[in-house]
């Protein structure tokens, strides 16, 4: 589906669709601008969670008198289901065409279960459908250095290209990178890739995915320093045990699809592993076994309840002893004496 912008005389509802935070905000960001520029001032932004007040969206809009100044409501929901409730109000409200409010509903993305309900197709009817779809590997530099002429900094492909293996294809790290850059070198007309290289080495600490990395790698020297490096610098374990357990849970899923023989590229897209990382990927397949995966998922479940205080027997810092044994043994490195897992 194309990408729709808002115009001068815009439709009654939107579903603005993707799994991309940066395209999300900038569709936002000129869809509120226009709107300002229609004469609709009045924007609120609302995330329907599981308590979110669907029915006040109808009461708003049968209560609006001919004379009322026409206003936005920008919804987000986060899991991309509205539930019941959510699902029966965005049918009514297209049903009843309200002329005085402009509904975008915003999703993560538009998966084909989604695209067989009740509401998205009502939607579709009344409105139009907005699906920002990533930017993909083969166009990430292109993108870079459209993103980086927007910004008035001229860099080289070669630099392009570095930002895209550095931020792992990561477009929000990507554009503040180069937001960064931009600053730092205004007065410039064209930054070197000399220059672009040392100024993001310079700015490079250790973070919980350069841990996971390591863990991936099979070296349990390296994991065990940048695990002590961030314990150094404040992170607290919740930090890790997050990207840790996303990544073992793509290992299942590679794993399962390995044993079948079905592990090709359509998977390694679908769980948002970029080329510069298979890799990786596929050196801790060949390391380790399903049961072992598991085993590693199970550890994060157990850090997690430590570090909530819903193990018993707690002491102070093993919530750091457990990270210690799950990367350990995530990166190949067995312990003499592992934490009891309850």
């Amino acid at each position: 589906m194309q990408s729709i912008s808002i115009d001068q005389d815009p439709a009654a509802f939107y579903l603005l669709a993707s799994d991309e935070p940066l395209l999300l905000r900038d569709w936002l960001d000129q869809a509120r601008l226009a709107l300002r520029q229609a004469g609709i001032d009045e924007i609120q932004v609302e995330v329907a969670e599981a308590s979110y007040h669907w029915e006040a969206l109808l009461e708003e809009s049968s209560a609006m008198s001919l004379f009322a100044d026409k206003r936005c409501r920008i919804i987000n929901i986060n899991n991309g289901k509205p539930g019941q409730k959510g699902s029966r109000v965005i049918q009514v409200l297209c049903e009843q065409q309200p002329e005085d409010v402009i509904f975008i509903f915003v999703i993560p993305g538009l998966s084909r279960q989604i695209r067989s309900t009740s509401w998205f197709k009502a939607l579709q009817q009344a409105g139009k459908i907005v699906e920002l779809k990533a930017i993909d590997s083969s166009q990430l530099v292109s993108w870079i250095l459209n993103r980086a002429g927007e910004k008035q900094l001229s860099i080289d492909q070669q630099s392009a290209a570095f930002l895209a293996e550095r931020t792992e294809g990561n477009l929000l790290a990507t554009d503040q990178e180069l937001e960064k850059l931009s600053i730092q070198y205004a007065d410039q007309s064209k930054v070197s890739f000399e220059a672009i290289e040392q100024s993001v080495a310079q700015s490079a600490r250790y973070s919980q995915f350069e841990l996971v990395d390591a863990c991936l790698a099979g070296n349990s020297k390296r994991a065990l320093k940048i695990l002590g490096s961030l314990q150094g610098e404040g992170y607290v374990t919740p930090q890790l045990r997050w990207p840790l357990q996303s990544t073992l849970e793509k290992l299942v899923r590679l794993k399962q699809a390995q044993s079948k023989d079905r592990l090709g590229k359509g998977l390694w897209q679908e769980l948002s592993i970029w080329s510069s990382k298979q890799r990786l990927f596929e050196t801790a397949l060949k390391r380790l076994g399903l049961d072992q995966i598991e085993r590693l998922i199970q550890s994060c479940a157990t850090l997690d309840r430590i570090s909530k205080g819903q193990q018993g027997d707690d002491f102070p810092g093993r919530d750091w002893l457990q990270a210690r044994a799950l990367v350990c043994e995530f990166s190949g490195l067995v312990l003499a004496l592992p934490l009891q897992q309850d």
